[in-house]
């Protein structure tokens, strides 16, 4: 990886591995990729599907009103 690519990597609020609707996941704040839909979870939980008949794919936001959201 380029010096440039793991820049923008570092600062990024949602680089990092992408969630199924369904999936169990980690507390934290989610981003819903297609509709912009964050989602709050204070505990292990399902993530929630859209039911719009699509699947929803969520990833895990790094950062929360320009703060680090730490685990």
């Amino acid at each position: 990886m380029t010096d440039t690519a793991e820049r923008q990597r570092e600062h990024d609020p949602i680089a990092g591995d992408l969630y199924l609707a369904g999936e169990r996941v980690p507390p934290g704040f989610y981003k819903e990729v297609r509709s912009g839909r964050r989602i709050h979870l204070a505990q292990d939980d399902f993530l929630p599907a859209t039911l719009d008949g699509r699947v929803a794919c969520y990833a895990r936001l790094r950062f929360v009103w320009g703060r680090e959201h730490r685990d």
